[in-house]
């Protein structure tokens, strides 16, 4: 999560520089329901120093607006970014993830 909103950090600046205003907050999503628990409620316990520093990072980001990190799970089978970051075989999953892309 971290690293997801840091490239999205990146973009914003990007965006900025090149004159295109950014008003609204992006909307973070991921597929790991303990990672969006952390980053959604700010009582979660955190047992690594590693994982504080990210939260924290991550917190910071959505109290300035700059992105949203909402608890909206997206199942594993239904989430077109595994086309881009897994090797998929080929099947009616990877139809579908390229059907949506297209």
């Amino acid at each position: 999560m971290k690293q997801a909103t840091e490239y999205v950090r990146g973009l914003r600046y990007k965006l900025r520089m090149m004159g295109i205003p950014c008003h609204e907050p992006t909307y973070v999503y991921g597929d790991n329901q303990s990672v969006l628990a952390n980053t959604t409620v700010p009582d979660s316990q955190l047992k690594k120093k590693s994982n504080s520093i990210a939260y924290h990072f991550v917190r910071e980001g959505c109290a300035r607006d700059e992105w949203r990190t909402t608890y909206i799970y997206i199942n594993t089978h239904e989430n077109p970014a595994d086309l881009l970051t897994k090797p998929l075989p080929s099947g009616e999953k990877r139809s579908k993830f390229i059907g949506m892309l297209l």
